[in-house]
């Protein structure tokens, strides 16, 4: 039979595991603007390899999450 979990993931028009990327890259971002984690404890905390992470965040948001970061850091600055 099909669980809950398979029907909403073919809801969003996306497999198991392109579900879980996407997650892990918005927790990814999450933790990037609104903590001073360390990018390399950020990747362990979404249970990403290193290299795969950068890949992929720079995939999705078209930087590393290092300039990521410091985009959003030169935002603020122009804020306060």
């Amino acid at each position: 039979g099909f669980s809950e979990k398979t029907i909403v993931l073919n809801d969003i028009n996306q497999t198991p595991l392109e579900y879980v990327m996407e997650y892990r890259l918005n927790t990814a971002k999450q933790l990037l603007d609104d903590t001073k984690m360390s990018i390399t404890d950020i990747i362990i905390t979404v249970a990403f390899h290193q290299m795969h992470i950068l890949v992929r965040f720079r995939e999705k948001y078209g930087m590393t999450p290092l300039q990521y970061r410091n985009r959003n850091i030169d935002k603020q600055d122009v804020l306060n």
